[in-house]
């Protein structure tokens, strides 16, 4: 043992302390642990995004997270900082694949949109028929049932997870996966009506 390890295991014990006194709605405690780690926070967020706005973004959900999920936290699975640096990663894995998602779903009316009006090419007409398709599917997503809307704009639109729909809407995660799916399969066929039309 060197001779910092003290120095370290007060460190931890006292930001276990600061995680407990969060846990119990210290907002004192919570600003403290902020002033002291939010850089490196950012900072591991940043690496996995190398975005600045979607970065700040996913730091302030990880900010909600820590004051609504402290209470979460046990000393024994790691270090405060360990548990909350995994979060801030998780949270910025998810904001890619919400966004590649996104990417995907907007990708799939494209191309249904190309298939059935092959004469709208990428040429001079591009930004009408992105408008007309951004058009297509909200109108589209408004004839949904409720349940199926509401799962697909928070999964698509909101840039959440299954599992944190799942979360929001208190429904297990199977009921959200198979919303999800039947939501977009009724979308692929309004969308191919209303394009066909």
């Amino acid at each position: 043992m060197n001779e910092t390890d003290p120095l370290i295991e007060a460190q931890i014990q006292e930001d276990i302390r600061l995680i407990r006194r969060i846990a119990e709605r210290d907002s004192l405690a919570y600003q403290t642990f902020y002033q002291k780690y939010s850089g490196l926070i950012f900072a591991s967020i940043s690496n996995v995004l190398n975005d600045h706005h979607d970065t700040e973004d996913v730091m302030q959900e990880v900010l909600v997270q820590l004051w609504n999920k402290a209470h979460l936290y046990e000393p024994t699975k790691g270090k405060p900082l360990t548990w909350l640096t995994t979060m801030a990663r998780n949270r910025a894995i998810d904001r890619i694949r919400s966004k590649q998602r996104r990417s995907r779903l907007n990708d799939d009316f494209e191309q249904e949109s190309k298939g059935v009006q092959p004469e709208f090419d990428d040429s001079g007409h591009e930004l009408l028929v992105s408008k007309e398709r951004d058009s297509i599917l909200l109108r589209a997503v408004s004839k949904l049932n409720p349940d199926q809307r509401q799962a697909i704009e928070l999964a698509y639109f909101s840039g959440l997870t299954q599992a944190e729909v799942a979360e929001k809407l208190h429904e297990p995660l199977g009921t959200v996966k198979a919303r999800i799916r039947r939501g977009v399969n009724r979308l692929e066929t309004l969308v191919k009506a209303k394009l066909a039309s």
